[in-house]
């Protein structure tokens, strides 16, 4: 699938799915996007209990851990720029928010969320394609 222009995504439903990124989305330089990622089924998220990674090979684009923002780790390009719906997370909406997207952001991103009573790892990938205005 190929989503355009906030740049919003589609959103995916998702298990481990292995090779290549299950979206592409496209954004222009200095836009917002939303690189989408939920659960399911919905509903199934326990803030207490949970780790949601977005990542760019091994580097941190945005971590959520036990029910709050932990961005210590976070790769010094995204600082200030990435957020998570908070209000819709319950319902298994674990998209992210890039803001003024930079060229740097073009990338696959992988969306990775583990609950700790839980051993299965659900992920997905989605690739960013940034162009300059």
């Amino acid at each position: 699938e190929t989503c355009f222009l906030c740049v919003c995504c589609p959103l995916m439903k998702f298990f481990f799915i292995p090779g290549q990124a299950d979206t592409t989305c496209h954004a222009f330089v200095g836009e917002t996007v939303v690189l989408p990622c939920t659960t399911t089924p919905p509903g199934e998220l326990i803030f207490s209990q949970s780790r949601l990674y977005w990542q760019i090979d091994k580097r941190i684009v945005h971590f959520f851990h036990k029910g709050q923002d932990l961005l210590k780790n976070q790769d010094k390009h995204f600082r200030g720029r990435t957020s998570l719906f908070l209000d819709q997370m319950k319902h298994g909406n674990l998209s992210l928010k890039i803001s003024n997207v930079q060229l740097l952001d073009n990338a696959e991103y992988t969306c990775i969320y583990k609950q700790d009573d839980d051993h299965q790892t659900k992920k997905s990938k989605i690739k960013l394609s940034v162009s300059g205005k």
